[in-house]
């Protein structure tokens, strides 16, 4: 009997140390043409190994079907770590997590304020992020570079409208065009989708229209046609996320990057090792070295002249060091 228990033990013991710790990634919409999307899944793929087993679902662009996609991932009750993307996603992940309370979930790029015990999220400070997009579009306009025109106007077109647009980028973005000189307008349009390239392209027309020569784009797949409208008319974009100048590197000076790549794998690290502080959240930026922009990329070190570049750079330190000046500074 004494030999049979310690047999089952044994096994017990090498099925447990063979275990893979398992993770189930919840895309709140389609990888391909996603820059974001296309980074998690680098990032989940370079940490995938013998000891840790990752699993990605595509949710599709169908937003009424994410919560009912990650409670049945949830139900399988097969994943040590369920993680999944956004600022749409906070009220979802919280009532799963309340209804499979030994389930353990990661929201990031969002923010779960006052997490439940089984949840853990990090969000990027976008202030940041689109405060220096508003710095580089301010010098880009008031410069002397062919494309930029003498109105004192740029543009910026957002995929939709949700509760980070509204409240934090807009602003930002407004405040760093402002930082460079108050006088400038910001035109802001919404295209309602986040993969119509065609009502991208129709709303990059109206602000180049009424004056704007570069736009900050931050519309997913609708980017591609504001890419496509401001190299028509030789202006320029500036993108968010992931380096994307290689598209077309006369049109997109610069782009503004989140490494959620980086972000994910250090995610799931920690979860593997049981060294995730669940019931929290945080946010995360320039500091941190989540927050960056292409400094060193070949054609924006050509294309854009050196004196913006170095203003830019300084703007970068400063964020860096201090965060984004307070409006009485």
């Amino acid at each position: 009997m004494k030999r049979l228990f310690l047999l089952l033990l044994m096994v017990m013991i090498a099925t447990l140390a063979g275990a893979k710790f398992s993770v189930a990634i919840l895309i709140t919409g389609e990888i391909g043409g996603n820059a974001i999307y296309e980074l998690v899944q680098k990032g989940a793929l370079e940490i995938e190994s013998e000891e840790i087993e990752i699993k990605i679902v595509e949710g599709g662009y169908n937003q009424s079907k994410w919560e009912s996609i990650l409670t049945s991932l949830a139900a399988l009750n097969k994943y040590d770590l369920l993680m999944t993307f956004t600022e749409g996603m906070p009220a979802s992940v919280r009532r799963v997590a309340d209804m499979f309370p030994n389930q353990k979930f990661a929201l990031l790029d969002g923010m779960i304020e006052n997490s439940p015990p089984n949840t853990y999220s990090v969000a990027f400070k976008d202030d940041e992020m689109t405060f220096l997009a508003g710095i580089f579009a301010g010098l880009v306009t008031s410069s002397r570079m062919p494309g930029a025109n003498t109105e004192k106007m740029v543009g910026l077109v957002a995929g939709d409208t949700y509760p980070a647009m509204t409240n934090v980028m807009r602003p930002s973005f407004e405040k760093g065009v402002a930082t460079v000189d108050p006088s400038m307008d910001v035109l802001f349009g919404i295209v309602g989708s986040w993969s119509d390239p065609s009502r991208g392209s129709e709303l990059a027309a109206k602000q180049f229209d009424a004056g704007a020569d570069v736009i900050l784009s931050i519309a997913g797949g609708s980017g591609v046609g504001v890419i496509e409208e401001a190299s028509v008319r030789g202006k320029f974009v500036i993108t968010v996320d992931s380096n994307l100048i290689s598209m077309n590197p006369t049109v997109i000076l610069a782009s503004f990057l989140k490494h959620i790549d980086l972000l994910v794998k250090e995610t799931i690290i920690q979860a593997s090792k049981g060294q995730l502080p669940f019931g929290s959240s945080k946010r995360v930026g320039i500091s941190d070295g989540m927050i960056d922009y292409t400094h060193d990329d070949p054609n924006f070190l050509s294309n854009v002249p050196e004196e913006i570049r170095s203003e830019l750079a300084n703007w970068f330190e400063r964020v860096k060091e201090k965060g984004i000046p307070a409006d009485n500074e």
